[in-house]
């Protein structure tokens, strides 16, 4: 009896099908983007940033994470969004491994057995 407490006749309403992708981004402008469904060209809005995200809205255009349309219209790109940040965390990767390496080379040189 999961739904023990349901009355009858009513239902909950359906949620919001979002992306897969969709819920692992982060960021005001891409909050925007996706809370007005702009994830397609034909689905693309009007949008100008607020003056603090102006910077990161420029970078995500030039990666080409947010996208122009005819009509100065944007669009987020989902796949764009998840390779940058992918390769952003292949970099981040690198460097901690660099990192520890060094960590473990200056425990070493100071290792008295």
């Amino acid at each position: 009896m999961p739904n023990r407490l349901q009355l009858t006749g009513t239902s909950a309403p359906a949620p919001v099908r979002w992306p897969p992708g969709a819920l692992r981004v982060r960021g005001r402008i891409a909050e925007a983007m996706l809370a007005a469904h702009a994830l397609a060209p034909e689905d693309a809005i009007d949008f100008t940033p607020d003056p603090r995200d102006a910077a990161a809205f420029a970078a995500m255009r030039a990666d080409g994470v947010v996208r122009e349309v005819a009509g100065g219209r944007f669009w987020f790109d989902l796949v764009a969004y998840h390779l940058r940040e992918q390769a952003r965390g292949r970099v981040r990767a690198m460097w901690g491994f660099g990192l520890a390496l060094v960590v473990a080379t200056i425990a070493v040189l100071f290792y008295r057995g």
